[in-house]
This record gives C-alpha cells, sequence and structure tokens, in this order.
C-alpha cells in the first residue's frame, strides 16, 4: 500500500479521532455547528500527529472557515467557561479548560494574503511553512486534501519549507528544534540553509518559548550549540554545471575550425565568447534600436528603445554572472579553479542570453503578441494548419520568434541560423514549451517554441539536460537569471522614463512605494529608501534635483535587486534544478518588485501616449496580416506572386529550403544538400498554408515600429 493510499485510508477514523481525544464535548458542538453552516478545514499539528502515530494530547486546533465569517457565526451558544480573543488572523480564538482553539477565514491566512493567491485547498497547502503542514481535512466530506509534500515528508521524516515566508521567524527556529528533538524528524538541505539564511548568533529565543510552550525548554547555549553545527555542515547546494553548459552547437562543423587549430587557448575565444560575436553584428539586433520599449519612439534620445533596454538587461545579467562565481558560497562548493572556469562562461552566457532576450519581439512590443494572437484564434477558425501548428500563431510569442531568429533566419546558408551553442539558446529560452500553455510552471506559462523549429528545440533539450524523469521539461538555471535582469530593468527603467516624461515626479515615486510596502508588509515603519540604502528622506527631495534623486535610487534599487536574486537562486537552486521551482527570482519573498510594478500599471500604461500608440499598432499589424494573407492565398498566380516583391529572400529562402528538408527527409542543418537547392525562382503556392504563414508573421515580427507604419501605408494605398 502506499502512502498515499494509507493516508486515505485513515480519512473516516481521523473524524472519530477529534471526537474522541481532541475535542471535549462543547467543543465538538462548536466544531459540528460550524459545518451545518459553513464548509470547515481543519489544519496543524493534530492530523499530522494522528497520521505519525506521535499525538500526545496537544492543546491547539486550528480550522478554517472557507466563505464566511467567524463573527457572522452562531456558536457562542455551546461555550461555557471560555475565554475569547481576537486571533492574529482576525478570527476567534476560543481559550478552554483543555485545549486551545483557533478559527478564522480562509483568505485571511496570512501565507495566502502575501502572496495574492485565490482562497482554496491548494493555496493553503502551498501557504504553509513546514512540508508536513502540508496537509488539511475536510470535515464536512471527511477526507483528507494533501499533496506530495507531506507523502514525502511521511515517508522520510524529513522537515522541509513549503513557503519560507513567515511572520513568526523565531518561532519557526523554536519549532525547528522542538521536532527535531522531540521527534528525532530529520532537516532537509533546503531548510538548513534557511537556517543559516535567517538565525543570528547570540538571538533570544528563550523568551519565544515561554510565550508559546509556556515554559523553557532550551536554553540560548544548547539552542545556538545546535544551530551551529546545522550551519557549519551547510554546503550550497551543487548542480552539473558542465552539463548545463553545453559548447556543443546544431551544426558542429564549421569552415573556420580550421583556421583555428593554431591558436593557443589564451588567444582563442571560447564558444560562447564568439555566442556574442555572432549575435553582436546580426541585423535583427540592430533592429531593435527602432522598436519601442514602453514609451513612444521620440527624436531625441531620452528613452529607451528595445536595443537600449537590452544593453542595459546585458549589463545586469553579466553583473549577476559574475556575482554568482564570486559567491563565497559558490567558490566553496565547486572549488576555486573549477569556480574560475565557470566565471569565464557563466557571465558570457548570460551577457549574450540577455542582450538578445527581446530580439524576437514585433512591432509595438507585447501589445503586437497579443494583435498577433487575437488575428489568429480568429482566422484560424477554418483550419487550414494542424492543430500543434496553430499554437504556433494563435499562442504567439516574441520569445518563440526570437528562437527563431537566432536558430533559422539570421543565416541563410542553411538552416542552422546564427548557430549559437546550446547552453546560450537555452539559457535565453524563458518558455522552453513548444507545446500547450500550462500555467501551473513557470517554464510552461507561454508556446515559446514553434513548430519549426521543434528538431533544434529537442536537441537543445538533451545537450543541456533539460528533461525531467517524468519526461516534462525545466528551464535552464540560466534562464532564471536572465529574467530576473530583464525584471530589474524595466521595472526600474520604466519608471525613469516616465518621470523624464513629465508624468509625475521623484517625490511621487517615493511616496507610492513607501505606502505600498507598509501596506504589503504591514509595517507602519517601513521605508524604501532605507531599505535600499539611501540616506536621503523624502523631505529633502528637491525637484530641481531630481534626476540625481532617480539616478541614486535607480542605482539602489539595482544592488537591491541584484542581491535578492543571487540569494535565491542560491536558496532554490536544488528546485531549480529538479523543475519544480516556479517563480520570479526578485518576486519570491519580497515585495520590492510588485511594488515597482503596480507604480509602473497606475502611473505609466494608462497614459494618452502609449495607449493611442497601441491603437497605432492594432490598425497596422491587423492590416498588414489582411494584405499579406489575401495575396499568399489569392486565386491569380500573377498577384499571389507579387508576395515575393515584399518578403525579403531571406525569409523565402528559408521557407524553401524548411519545406525541401522536410519533402526529402533532409536534417536542416545538412549545408552541403541545402545550400544546393535552388531558392531564386519558386511560386509561393509551393510553399504550405503552414509555410505561408510562418513566413509572413516572420516578415512582420522583423519590422520595426516606423518601418511597419511606412509599409502598411504603402500597401494600403495610403501613399505612394
Amino acid at each position: 500500500m502506499t502512502i498515499r493510499e494509507q493516508i486515505i485510508e485513515q480519512q473516516e477514523a481521523f473524524y472519530y479521532f477529534i471526537k474522541a481525544f481532541v475535542l471535549d464535548d462543547e467543543s465538538w458542538k462548536v466544531l459540528n455547528s460550524l459545518a451545518s453552516q459553513e464548509q470547515v478545514y481543519v489544519l496543524s499539528g493534530v492530523i499530522r500527529d494522528f497520521l505519525t502515530g506521535e499525538y500526545n494530547g496537544a492543546r491547539d486546533f486550528d480550522c478554517v472557515l472557507v466563505h464566511g465569517n467567524i463573527k457572522d457565526v452562531d456558536v457562542i451558544r455551546f461555550l461555557r467557561k471560555s475565554e475569547l480573543k481576537v486571533n492574529s488572523f482576525g478570527g476567534i480564538k476560543i481559550k478552554r479548560p483543555n485545549e486551545i482553539i483557533d478559527i478564522w477565514r480562509l483568505a485571511d491566512t496570512w501565507g495566502i494574503k502575501q502572496q495574492n493567491l485565490e482562497a482554496s485547498p491548494k493555496s493553503l497547502l502551498d501557504s504553509v511553512f513546514f512540508n508536513f503542514s502540508a496537509i488539511i481535512y475536510d470535515f464536512n466530506k471527511r477526507k483528507f486534501i494533501f499533496d506530495e509534500r507531506f507523502c514525502q515528508f511521511l515517508q522520510t521524516r524529513t522537515m522541509d519549507i513549503v513557503y519560507p515566508e513567515n511572520p513568526n521567524i523565531p518561532l519557526c527556529l523554536v519549532n525547528i528544534l522542538y521536532y527535531h528533538h522531540k521527534y528525532g524528524y530529520n532537516i532537509s538541505s533546503k531548510l538548513a540553509r534557511w537556517i543559516k539564511l535567517h538565525y543570528s548568533k547570540g538571538e533570544d529565543l528563550e523568551n519565544v518559548q515561554k510565550r508559546h510552550f509556556g515554559c523553557l525548554l532550551y536554553a540560548n547555549d544548547y539552542i545556538e550549540d545546535f544551530f551551529h553545527q546545522i550551519i557549519n555542515k551547510v554546503r550550497m547546494y551543487r548542480i552539473d554545471w558542465d552539463q548545463y553548459l553545453s559548447n556543443a552547437r546544431y551544426r558542429s562543423k564549421s569552415e573556420f575550425a580550421e583556421h583555428l587549430k593554431n591558436e593557443s587557448d589564451e588567444e582563442r575565444r571560447n564558444d560562447f565568447e564568439s555566442d556574442f560575436g555572432r549575435v553582436a553584428f546580426s541585423s535583427a539586433l540592430r533592429r531593435m534600436h527602432d522598436k519601442a520599449q514602453v514609451m513612444p519612439l521620440t527624436s531625441g534620445d531620452s528613452v529607451h528603445t528595445r536595443l537600449t533596454h537590452s544593453i542595459e538587461v546585458m549589463s545586469i545579467a553579466y553583473s549577476l554572472g559574475i556575482s554568482l562565481c564570486r559567491d563565497r558560497d559558490f567558490v566553496e562548493a565547486y572549488g576555486k579553479d573549477k569556480a574560475m572556469e565557470y566565471e569565464r562562461a557563466i557571465p558570457m552566457i548570460l551577457k549574450t542570453a540577455a542582450f538578445v532576450h527581446d530580439i524576437g519581439n514585433p512591432p509595438f512590443g507585447h501589445f503586437g503578441e497579443t494583435i498577433i494572437q487575437n488575428y489568429f484564434k480568429e482566422y484560424l477558425k477554418k483550419r487550414i494548419v494542424t492543430d500543434q501548428q496553430a499554437l504556433d500563431f494563435t499562442c504567439f510569442d516574441g520569445n518563440a520568434e526570437g528562437f527563431r531568429i537566432l536558430t533559422r533566419l539570421q543565416y541563410i546558408g542553411d538552416l542552422s541560423g546564427l548557430n549559437l551553442t546550446y547552453a546560450t539558446l537555452a539559457a535565453y529560452s524563458k518558455y522552453p514549451n513548444d507545446n500547450k500553455v500550462d500555467k501551473k510552471y513557470i517554464g510552461t506559462k507561454k508556446h515559446g517554441v514553434f513548430t519549426s523549429e521543434s528538431d533544434i528545440f529537442e536537441e537543445m533539450v538533451k545537450a543541456c539536460n533539460m528533461r525531467k524523469e517524468n519526461g516534462k521539461i525545466k528551464r535552464h538555471p540560466l534562464s532564471f537569471l536572465v529574467e530576473a535582469a530583464d525584471s530589474i530593468s524595466y521595472n526600474i527603467m520604466d519608471i525613469e522614463d516616465g518621470l523624464t516624461m513629465g508624468w509625475y515626479s521623484f517625490a511621487d515615486i517615493i511616496s507610492f512605494l513607501d505606502h505600498y510596502l507598509q501596506k504589503k508588509t504591514h509595517n507602519d515603519k517601513y521605508s524604501i529608501l532605507a531599505a535600499v540604502g539611501l540616506d536621503f528622506e523624502k523631505k529633502h527631495i528637491n525637484e530641481h534635483d531630481e534626476k540625481r534623486h532617480m539616478c541614486d535610487f535607480r542605482v539602489s534599487v539595482i544592488r537591491y535587486l541584484v542581491n535578492l536574486a543571487i540569494s535565491n537562486f542560491k536558496e532554490h537552486l536544488e528546485e531549480i534544478d529538479n523543475g519544480t521551482y516556479s517563480k520570479e527570482l526578485i518576486e519570491d519573498g519580497d515585495s520590492m518588485s510588485e511594488a515597482l510594478h503596480e507604480f509602473a500599471i497606475k502611473n505609466i500604461y494608462p497614459q494618452r501616449e502609449i495607449e493611442q500608440i497601441e491603437l497605432t499598432g492594432n490598425s497596422v499589424i491587423k492590416g498588414l496580416l489582411d494584405i499579406l494573407i489575401d495575396c499568399a492565398f489569392n486565386q491569380d498566380k500573377k498577384y499571389r506572386n507579387h508576395l515575393k516583391s515584399v518578403i525579403s529572400k531571406t525569409f523565402l529562402k528559408v521557407a524553401k529550403r524548411e519545406e525541401e528538408a522536410k519533402r526529402n527527409n533532409v536534417s536542416p542543418c545538412d549545408y552541403e544538400y541545402l545550400s544546393k537547392q535552388d531558392v531564386t525562382d519558386f511560386d509561393i503556392e509551393n510553399l504550405s498554408p503552414y509555410s505561408k504563414l510562418r513566413t509572413i508573421v516572420d516578415l512582420i515580427s522583423g519590422m520595426t515600429d516606423r518601418y511597419a507604419v511606412n509599409m502598411y501605408q504603402k500597401l494600403s494605398g495610403q501613399r505612394l
């Protein structure tokens, strides 16, 4: 019998266990009265103790109400000899002669509110601190609700963390010691790293015990010895970087290989440095200078374009790589020599991947993606491609287009594009997903790889060890750092651009962030300025010094978020490695990024200039799709072939060679075969419907904002 089956088998017995051994008659009546009016979930240690056989008459009994409010539920008539108080969740704490009962609304649970989660059983499981608390009991239906985290605990008796944030960290530390000492529970490596991060020598935990247990169980000296034994054994989780840092390429042969034979290792660029050079000289990268970031493009240089944004993301990503490889824990984990070897690879991979992270974005940015998606959701109702192929258009994403640019469109001698190393491609791949969208995992939240690149995608996954035991694909570890670099950059730089545009003052920024974070952290003394290490105060902010203040603020926030990203990357490296970590590094356990993003939502994105350019983008992209698709599928052959005057020969060559490779069952990287194929004179009709649509979307995605407007005006007859 499996652990899961054993738990399920005990569901009915737990109901009678509560009645017989946990609650007295009056408290039992309270619980049943609640259940007659409400959906009730039982939680806390009483379930764990029952299933482990370790119940010792514990006094605490916790339950939550799914919908209503305890204050509105008729239970008072059952309570005699009881003391009622408001508990920390805004519910009721009932002190009885032999037990303490805490009742509150599910939605008011601290971890659920902290993470802005929907109030549900799953959210409750995701918001507990310990894995042994990842189980609840549906009292109404008499059934347990749990997941593998609790099963793992029951099988191994190892304490682990579910949600690392907690409003009472000192009590968590005391409980770790208590459960280890009393029940012999083991401590996971993840929990040990959490202890190392949160325990400070000389911390007074004696008063915490007195308040919680009503007595002193462990003296501070004993506690200090215990935790330092754990901390001294903590080592950074080691992953197989050699596997992840694959320098293999889709096309391994290089016509330049012979020229490198006479160069020493010191003289020769490594493979990842070569990747950067290939990207730096690509035309797709140059086009980003005329693509808007968020603000409409101006004649000056005061606001960011996609290119300047990408340069800044590249800088932050490189800093993250250097910080990681020089981190004391990293050096200790891998050894000085190996750390130095990785230092020449990891920062450069991050630098290149960050440089091209937006290379596939269509004109008008993320709004352009939405326009293309919505267009094809309507157009492909008359299905002319397979269901799998349709995803490339109805779930169109700039990341997938970028992957195609890097692997297909930038060099036309074969179908391997810039032929970057698999490690660089994997670090770039924010969404390594060539199938349907699945919001459950961060790497599958979008359709990040097109059907046309499935061959090279599979090779990349294999080379970089990105497939889990269950067959699903996980993110490359470095993609988390590329994502962090991007988020750090736009979170702060979009705000700086808005300040430059005159949409608000620097004082407005600080005031909003202070208020938001005080509310989020429930700390009225929270100061955004103090948090990021700035020494000036709001009252000293002078509008004439706004640029200087903003510069100081930007530097400080970037430093703060870089440190946060590295800290979370180290702490969650095991989960990242096994593909279970599903958060952004700078959003895990911290509200700074959320606050910055919220400011942008309220003060930047609704601006008239931005909304107007989005309307322009909608007309332009939809108009181009209408014209080009009508041309590609027109019954008149002569009219149909007019498309060749609009679409780049590069794209047509790629499309023809893709079809040729597929038709003749030839590898797309077969340079010798494909380079000999005549692609100068062929009918558009020779392309499949998928290739026609694919080529049209390639064309539009590669356009700059201004070029797209000009092309639409020409093709629609608005200008000659």
